[in-house]
């Protein structure tokens, strides 16, 4: 009688979930889990940490949603550094790579970085990787390797870096886009596009800014547009481009330049992009911008919620995130981050299997990373796939290999 009530007893817990000792476990979930990273900051700008999900309140277009799973500084990161090489920037490129040293510490051993570089074209110069050093060599490398003389399209190495973060980046981690740039682009910005990828992309990015890149050459002048962020719901600009390999192809031309040099420039919105998604802007000339940054992005937390029935696949959906009546009065003058809208990815469908790692903290809530291949996520238009230095396709899923411009 005992032996049978013992085995009834542990059937029961196997059904309603893992027993309280277990630090993991995999469940099949009919339902999905959306996740929106947020910031939290004082007055001063500077990050707020040790919050809970309690503190936290979250609306789904407008109706409160209960937080199912949280994280804070133990979650994962993928963070890729685009490096704008265009002309007048070796100077800021080589301020980042003498700071990355202790920059890079920040950073845990489960973390990966990788990095980009970016003129009229957009080039992988390192693939995701673990190794600090390796991504201090390759700074070293790119510095002596890169001219330094081209043009300048920052949205499209934006979309460029949202498009391989999203293909290559593991969806445990959070990920991040960290761009250094002097703002100045020869072509068209397109706030909206670059925050429809950033969404898809679940992505966040941070900008460190150079704004004192005219001193060392290059052309200015143009003068920009006012900044609108896709939170504002401009549209500036065309469609979503691509990568051209090779020489440059295409008809579209820089702004008054017809695709020489001489060409004006005006800004592409960076901090603006940066800010909508969530993210911080920066003066690159800060001593310990780099730094700072990565702290940012490991001090961001990320809550979890359940996708409301009836959502379609690629919808996009409104969102809201503050700190809960009871938790402000404690921190009067916080400034809550995040992005206002989301992409849903799998419409309410059965989700694949999600391996759950218990990540401490009082409120016993955890953070929900993906076992495998994620097999639900719809699939989108793609365009060229950044290349390896040496010209080559990096490695991952195969793409259309018709070039397509801007």
């Amino acid at each position: 009688m005992f032996r049978a009530a013992y085995l009834l007893l542990f059937a029961c817990a196997l059904e309603t979930g893992p027993l309280a000792g277990d630090d993991e476990a995999v469940f099949r979930s009919d339902v999905s889990l959306v996740r929106v990273d947020a910031q939290v900051v004082d007055s001063s700008n500077r990050a707020i940490t040790h919050l809970h999900a309690g503190d936290f309140i979250l609306r789904e277009d407008g109706r409160v949603v209960p937080i199912r799973n949280f994280a804070s500084e133990d979650m994962p990161v993928d963070v890729i550094f685009l490096l704008d090489v265009s002309a007048s920037m070796r100077p800021h490129v080589q301020r980042i790579a003498d700071a990355s040293g202790q920059a890079l510490t920040v950073l845990g051993r489960e973390d990966r970085m990788g990095i980009m570089v970016f003129d009229r074209n957009t080039r992988v110069r390192l693939p995701f990787n673990r190794s600090p050093q390796e991504v201090q060599r390759e700074f070293d490398r790119l510095l002596r390797q890169e001219r330094f003389n081209g043009g300048t399209d920052i949205t499209r190495a934006m979309l460029d870096a949202a498009d391989y973060i999203q293909r290559e980046g593991r969806r445990d981690a959070r990920r991040a886009i960290v761009i250094l740039t002097d703002d100045q682009t020869e072509f068209d910005r397109d706030d909206r596009a670059v925050g429809r990828a950033l969404a898809r992309a679940d992505a966040v990015m941070c900008a460190l800014i150079a704004p004192d890149a005219g001193q060392y050459g290059g052309n200015r002048g143009g003068g920009g547009q006012s900044p609108g962020g896709w939170g504002t719901g401009s549209s500036l600009g065309g469609p979503l481009g691509g990568i051209i390999l090779g020489p440059r192809g295409g008809s579209r031309y820089p702004r008054g330049g017809g695709g020489t040099g001489g060409a004006r420039t005006q800004s592409a919105g960076t901090a603006q992009i940066a800010r909508d998604s969530g993210g911080d802007s920066m003066s690159v000339n800060d001593a310990s911008a780099l730094e700072d940054t990565l702290a940012r992005i490991r001090q961001r937390y990320t809550l979890y919620f359940n996708l409301p029935e009836g959502v379609q696949p690629g919808q996009e959906r409104n969102i809201q995130v503050d700190l809960t009546p009871e938790a402000r009065p404690r921190y009067s003058d916080a400034e809550v981050r995040y992005r206002r809208a989301y992409m849903s990815s799998t419409g309410g469908r059965e989700a694949a299997p999600t391996h759950v790692t218990r990540a401490p903290s009082d409120n016993g809530y955890s953070a929900p990373s993906t076992s495998g291949t994620d097999s639900t996520t719809p699939a989108v238009p793609r365009r060229r796939v950044p290349v390896n230095e040496d010209g080559s396709p990096i490695s991952g899923p195969a793409t259309d290999s018709t070039p397509t411009s801007r």
